[in-house]
């Protein structure tokens, strides 16, 4: 092959508009997304809801960087819209929690649902200690769940 062409090609090759592999996230935590999980987990306990502004944003980011997704991520999804279904969940705390499933690098980690699962089991045994502690009703109390994401959000960066 001339010179002319193989130079051609490693232009081509080393400018292409669509690289083999996109690198969004840096190598440390996604620190920008855990300020933004905290201010708005301090609104949902301040005012007991999650403005809708918040989450599709997050949610067409993160399809957009990540579209079609794994497996895991579709059924983590549908465990989340499920548990809203059946009145465990708000529709608020369901559409951030997809948001950020959304938004997580797509990477090996362990199944997402497993960790949702744990992440749910351990923030829920926290909530119950807390309502037994301040004497309250243990179950039958709809209380703000948007800082659940942040042991999760935690777990996830322990595993990734």
């Amino acid at each position: 092959m001339p010179l002319a062409l193989k130079f051609f090609f490693t232009i081509i090759n080393d400018t292409s508009p669509i690289p083999s592999h996109i690198s969004v996230y840096h190598e440390q935590p996604m620190t920008w997304l855990l300020f933004y999980l905290l201010a708005v987990s301090l609104y949902d306990l301040r005012t007991r809801r999650i403005p809708n502004w918040c989450t599709p944003p997050l949610i067409i980011a993160g399809m957009i960087a990540h579209f079609p997704g794994s497996l895991d991520l579709w059924l983590a999804c549908l465990m989340l819209l499920s548990a809203w279904s059946s009145g465990w969940m708000g529709a608020g705390d369901v559409k951030l929690w997809i948001a950020v499933l959304w938004a997580l690098p797509d990477t090996n980690i362990p199944s997402l649902i497993i960790l949702v699962s744990i992440c749910f089991l351990l923030t829920g045994i926290a909530q119950v200690l807390w309502r037994f502690i301040r004497r309250q009703t243990i179950s039958g109390i709809k209380s703000p769940a948007a800082w659940r994401v942040i042991p999760f959000l935690l777990m996830y960066w322990h595993v990734h």
